[in-house]
């Protein structure tokens, strides 16, 4: 398969990933119905897809990249993860597309670049972290935009809508859809097949999800005394992330760990905040956020032959930690500014809410 092919493969496989994620985040999305709710969703993707492919143009280097393409898919995936807290919070269909698209815009093209194109911004190419799957623009950025809607919008009364979740092998298939597609995405970001690597990718991609399901249900008995379909997902989706920035330099055994351990603090993590606040979107922190920074981390301890278990040197683990304070710190100075550009459509729209409900 010649790049540009496994390049399309990979970018078409990503975008197979966001109607699955719309099953999975049915409870987020907003209250106008669901076919509404999807032509949300596909403005909200396609926008986000067109202003990465619009902002590479400028970029010398990155239009004729192989990874532009999977890139766009990113893109496109992180635009409609970006805007879940923002449906979460209003129905009103101005502000969650806003804010996606300056969060486009203003986080993960930045991000993207300095990331996945290092060169193309004047970085070295070993200067900056080590993130394969895109877990720093996609979810540790996302996961900072969600702590500042979350935070801001703290006191804004959210229906539980646990009850709209579709059945169990609907979420099941889902699954399945989204760990195949991240998978196949993976190898496409390697921009290119070889036999070693590839073997590689794909194998911890399968074994990280699975022990992160583990992990997810171990925390889920720890913490509630039940195990449910939407935990063995939620799990699922922990190892997917958590995987995604080491997949090619950890071997089974660490991507396994990696995994359950993205799992197991996921669980914890978002039952201890829905508890407190009832906010169950309290999710995407903790699946997209807590899991990448984890995976993040897992690669400068112990990433295959230069991990600091390996080599005893701590340079790697500075800067992938570094890496991912500096993308918190800007998504959610970004997105706060987002937030409150976008707020005043969206408490109008809350108002008028709770003015029929009153009446």
């Amino acid at each position: 398969m010649t790049t540009m092919a496994l390049a399309i493969v990979s970018s078409l496989a990503i975008l197979a990933v966001i109607p699955a994620l719309s099953v999975v985040y049915r409870e987020f999305l907003d209250r106008t119905g669901l076919r509404a709710s999807i032509l949300l969703s596909l403005e909200i993707s396609a926008g986000s897809l067109l202003v990465w492919l619009l902002a590479s143009l400028l970029v010398p280097g990155v239009a004729s990249s192989p990874l532009e393409f999977p890139t766009a898919a990113l893109a496109a995936v992180g635009g409609f993860l970006a805007s879940l807290t923002v449906r979460d919070t209003t129905s009103r269909v101005l502000p969650a597309l806003l804010f996606s698209l300056g969060w486009s815009a203003l986080v993960f093209v930045p991000v993207a670049l300095v990331v996945l194109f290092p060169t193309a911004v004047s970085l070295g190419a070993g200067a900056g972290p080590l993130d394969l799957g895109g877990a720093l623009p996609v979810h540790v950025a996302v996961g900072g935009g969600a702590l500042v809607v979350l935070t801001f919008a703290r006191n804004w009364a959210v229906e539980d809508r646990s009850h709209v979740r579709p059945r169990s092998w609907l979420l099941w298939i889902a699954g399945v859809v989204i760990w195949a597609g991240w998978t196949i995405g993976y190898v496409g970001l390697e921009v290119g097949l070889d036999s070693v690597v590839t073997p590689r990718i794909i194998t911890n991609a399968i074994v990280a999800p699975l022990l992160g399901v583990i992990g997810w249900l171990v925390g889920q008995r720890i913490r509630t005394a039940t195990t449910t379909p939407i935990g063995a997902v939620a799990g699922l989706l922990s190892g997917i992330v958590a995987i995604a920035p080491g997949c090619a330099y950890f071997t089974p055994l660490w991507a396994g760990l990696t995994g359950a351990v993205a799992g197991l603090a996921g669980s914890i993590f978002v039952s201890g905040w829905v508890r407190r606040t009832g906010r169950h979107a309290w999710f995407i922190v903790g699946a997209h956020l807590l899991a990448g920074i984890i995976g993040l981390l897992m690669i400068g301890i112990f990433g295959t032959g230069f991990g600091f278990i390996y080599d005893g040197q701590t340079t790697l683990v500075v800067t992938q930690f570094l890496s991912i304070i500096a993308v918190v710190v800007w998504s959610t100075g970004i997105s706060l500014v987002l937030w409150l550009l976008v707020r005043r459509a969206a408490v109008s729209s809350r108002r008028r809410r709770l003015q029929r409900g009153v009446a």
